[in-house]
């Protein structure tokens, strides 16, 4: 008995020990914490942040193990509770960006096919943090006096940033709370606060504010798209240097495209490139001449484009003429014509060469320019109109770009469109691993879809309901709408499950780790269920597969639906998931998914009046780090 005494006595004093020294050295640490460390704290940012954490590396090859263990470790370290001085901080954020410089030679090596799409993933993810955080510490350094003063700032800042990176996925949310500062303004109170700051807005600027719409063409892609090839054969009848001339002509020709660098815009030439061989035969009072022709001609166009409408400038053609007298002979055939006569009428022909070359250049030139300048501008101007037509669908919408650009160099185009309206934060800049030299590549950054979304998706009140059906073509008909969609759709049966409206802006969607991740923020009145699912944030992942012909969706058989309550004053929010709800929602989404798939090979229709149609195929589709990347390549299939 006395030892039970003596051992529960030693070990209370124990606990209480150890108690006393954990509260003094986190108290001390406390103190302690300086720069990021202290705005970490702050920020309850105590573990690597959603989306670069131990399980996004998991994906990696044995071959990137030793690399994915250094990464984690001073990921660990940057956001764990060890404290650090300023230049620790520095020296470790220095260590991170030597292990993304490593990523970079892999990104365009078709060895590392297998690891590329998560590298560029993770990469994206850190850089654009150390390079906040870099800034950040540049501006704590030069405002040393106010860095208490900053602090709460900042601190709200990274937890906003952080919200918008996993879109609200760890935090708790009450659904009548007031909305947190967005980044807009903890931004204007921050440049307000500090003539120090221009450093870290430019840095968030950059990887918040971006384009979040890309498009890189290939100038083999445009060719390929543009090119054109015409044979035309037809009679001459004309009268030149006072004789009557007839015969046939032949031309061939082609037209392609020539990016031209710009900075400013984009800029290109259409080119044309023929020949015309010609056979004719010259008569006057006197003599006959047979001639044959070889001309070749080439011109251009050149075009700008501003992102929204093409202008051009007036086209030119040169003209190389080349005329051979094959014979010559006088129309009267007496015995002096044979000997004399047809030998001064080839002569004579001849001396006529340089200048019936040049009347043959003017009319080649008459004849060709015209037509080669009113094609292409009858052309582009019907992608204006299109384009125009094509912007007001968005602008009803309300999915219009704010800001368009467009450049040119030597070998691609390159648009950028950004939807942001106020309050809403964009793109980081767009990896170019997946370029294509040979094709078109397009980057949707999810920003762009969920900025569409917020704006008058669904024509309904928060709490609402309405049938699963109804719900899924309300959000999809803003797109068919704006882009003038006609695909043919079979209605969906109703499952007989009710969809609750959680506010206006009811769907998000993320592009990361080779899935589209579908967001939804719904409750759920079940057919089955005496009581409604109350709203939650359900996370769908789906997979998307490339088969020869189609591009199939459907729900990832590796990763698990997400669901959790929204509210925190909800009975099961602190059960947080809930199996049986998200395999409920998991079954309505896969019954819908079945049959959704896409055609890899598209004819696209490029002129209505000849019936040239180019035909082209989706090559690789990438989801990482936000972003959506199609690659489209020429279709050459016979």
């Amino acid at each position: 008995m006395t030892t039970y005494k003596l051992s529960r006595r030693f070990l209370a004093g124990c606990l209480t020990a150890v108690c006393a020294f954990s509260l003094s050295t986190t108290t001390s640490f406390a103190q302690d914490d300086v720069g990021l460390k202290a705005i970490f704290r702050d920020a309850v940012l105590n573990e690597p942040p959603w989306g670069i954490r131990g399980e996004d590396f998991s994906g990696l090859s044995e071959s990137w193990g030793e690399w994915s263990d250094k990464t984690q470790e001073l990921l660990e370290k940057l956001y764990g509770f060890e404290p650090l001085t300023i230049e620790q901080q520095e020296q470790l954020l220095a260590e991170l960006n030597e292990q993304l410089d490593l990523t970079y030679p892999a990104f365009q090596s078709e060895e590392e096919l297998a690891n590329q799409d998560l590298l560029v993933d993770l990469e994206g993810k850190i850089a654009r943090r150390i390079a906040i955080y870099e800034a950040t510490l540049e501006l704590l350094k030069k405002s040393s006096d106010q860095s208490k003063d900053l602090q709460p700032v900042l601190a709200q800042l990274f937890q906003s940033l952080e919200r918008y990176e996993s879109d609200d996925r760890d935090v708790d949310i009450k659904l009548n709370d007031e909305a947190p500062e967005t980044v807009p303004q903890l931004i204007s109170t921050l440049e307000g606060m500090s003539s120090n700051s221009s450093s870290l807005v430019d840095k968030i600027r950059i990887n918040y504010y971006n384009f979040n719409v890309r498009t890189f063409v290939s100038e083999p892609f445009a060719d390929f798209a543009f090119y054109e090839c015409r044979r035309e054969c037809g009679p001459i009848c004309d009268c030149i240097l006072g004789a009557r001339v007839t015969g046939t002509q032949r031309t061939k020709s082609g037209v392609y495209i020539d990016f031209l660098p710009s900075d400013d815009s984009a800029k290109f030439a259409i080119r044309i490139n023929g020949n015309t061989r010609s056979n004719t035969r010259g008569v006057t009072d006197q003599a006959t001449v047979l001639t044959t022709g070889n001309h070749y001609f080439t011109g251009k166009k050149e075009l700008e484009y501003d992102g929204n409408v093409f202008s051009y400038y007036r086209a030119s053609l040169g003209v190389n003429a080349n005329n051979h007298v094959r014979s010559a002979y006088l129309n009267r055939r007496g015995l002096i014509a044979k000997l004399i006569g047809d030998k001064i009428a080839y002569e004579k022909a001849v001396d006529k060469m340089p200048e019936s070359e040049r009347i043959a250049a003017y009319k080649l030139r008459k004849r060709v320019l015209p037509k080669f300048n009113q094609e292409i501008e009858d052309s582009f101007n019907d992608m204006n109109k299109e384009n125009k037509k094509r912007r007001k669908r968005m602008a009803a919408e309300g999915i219009a770009p704010n800001e368009v650009l467009a450049r040119t160099d030597d070998d691609e185009l390159r648009t950028a469109e950004r939807l942001m309206n106020e309050g809403q934060l964009g793109a980081d800049r767009a990896s170019t691993a997946f370029n294509s030299p040979t094709g078109m590549t397009l980057h949707v950054h999810e920003s762009w879809v969920n900025n569409a979304l917020a704006i008058d998706t669904i024509d309904l009140e928060p709490g609402q309901a309405l049938p699963f059906p109804e719900f899924s073509q309300q959000l999809a008909e803003k797109f068919r709408r704006a882009f003038d969609i006609t695909k043919e759709r079979e209605p969906a049966e109703d499952s007989g499950d009710d969809v609750i409206i959680y506010d206006v802006d009811p769907l998000h969607v993320q592009f990361e780790g080779g899935l589209i991740k579908v967001i939804l923020r719904i409750g759920l009145k079940s057919e089955d269920r005496e009581n409604p699912i109350a709203i939650r944030r359900v996370e769908i992942p789906i997979e998307y597969v490339l088969e020869e012909d189609q591009i199939r969706l459907q729900i990832s058989e590796t990763r698990d639906v997400y669901s959790k309550p929204l509210d925190t004053s909800d009975p099961n929010y602190r059960r947080g998931e809930d199996p049986v709800i998200a395999n409920k929602i998991k079954e309505r989404f896969q019954e819908r998914l079945a049959e959704e798939t896409f055609d890899r090979h598209i004819l696209f229709e490029a002129d209505e009046e000849n019936g040239k149609k180019v035909p082209v195929t989706i090559a690789s589709l990438h989801t990482v780090n936000g972003w959506m990347v199609v690659v489209v390549e020429p279709d050459e299939r016979e």
